[in-house]
C-alpha cells in the first residue's frame, strides 16, 4: 500500500509540473506542426536572400524544424521559475526528464510526417536541423530566460535563409537546414550546437557559483 501511495503522489507532482507549464498546449502544437507537415510540408515559399535576384525558395519543412525543435526547450519555462530554482534533485531530474520526452514526441512527430507524407530523403536533414535548433534554443534560454529560448533559433533560421547562398548556387557549408546527409561539416555543426545547449542546460547558475567557488578556493 505504500509504494501505491506513493506511486499515486509522484504521479500528482508530474501532473502539477505538466499543468503549470501548459504541457498539454505544448504537446498540441507539436502534433500541429506535424499535421502541418503532412499536408504542406513539400510546399514552397520565396524569402528575401542574398542572391541575384534578392529572394530564394524555402520550403515549409525547413521552417517547421525550428518550432519542432525549440518547443520542447519551453517546458523549461514556469511561471514559479524564482521558487523552483530552490528545487533539489528530485525536482531537476523531472524537468530533464520532461525536457527528454518533450524533445522525443516532437522530433517523432514531424519526423513521422516528413517520412511518411513528404519524403523519407529529408528525414535525415530535418533530424540534423533538429538538433541545432534544440541546442541554440538550451542556450538562448540560459541566456535570455527560457520563456525566450525561441528568440535565438528564429533569428538564426532568418540569417541562415538570407546569407546560407553560396556564389556558384550552392549553399555554404554553415547552412545545415538543406545540406545533403552526408554533409559532414553541417553535422559537426548540428551537433556541437546540441552538445553546447545541453551543457549549458546543465550549468545552472548554482553549478555556476559552486564550480566558481571551487576553482577559487584551488588557485
Amino acid at each position: 500500500m505504500p509504494d501505491e501511495h506513493d506511486r499515486w503522489s509522484r504521479l500528482q507532482v508530474v501532473a502539477v509540473f505538466l499543468q503549470v507549464r501548459k504541457a498539454w498546449w505544448l504537446l498540441a502544437v507539436m502534433v500541429l506542426i506535424a499535421a502541418v507537415a503532412v499536408g504542406w510540408g513539400a510546399y514552397a515559399t520565396v524569402v528575401p536572400a542574398a542572391t541575384d535576384s534578392g529572394g530564394a525558395n524555402v520550403e515549409f519543412w525547413r521552417l517547421l524544424g525550428v518550432g519542432s525543435g525549440t518547443l520542447p526547450v519551453l517546458t523549461l519555462a514556469s511561471p514559479m521559475h524564482a521558487l523552483e530554482a530552490a528545487g533539489g534533485a528530485a525536482y531537476h531530474r523531472l524537468r530533464g526528464w520532461v525536457l527528454g520526452g518533450a524533445f522525443a514526441v516532437s522530433a517523432a512527430s514531424v519526423l513521422t510526417a516528413m517520412t511518411v507524407a513528404v519524403d523519407p530523403a529529408l528525414t535525415p536533414l530535418v533530424a540534423r536541423a533538429l538538433l541545432a535548433w534544440f541546442g541554440l534554443a538550451l542556450l538562448g534560454g540560459r541566456v535570455l530566460g527560457w520563456a525566450y529560448s525561441w528568440i535565438p533559433p528564429w533569428v538564426a533560421v532568418c540569417a541562415i535563409l538570407y546569407w546560407g547562398h553560396g556564389t556558384s548556387g550552392g549553399y555554404r557549408w554553415w547552412e545545415f537546414t538543406v545540406q545533403p546527409a552526408g554533409h559532414l561539416p553541417s553535422l559537426l555543426l548540428a551537433v556541437g550546437l546540441c552538445v553546447a545547449g545541453l551543457a549549458a542546460y546543465a550549468l545552472t547558475p548554482w553549478r555556476i557559483r559552486h564550480l566558481a567557488g571551487t576553482v577559487a578556493s584551488n588557485p
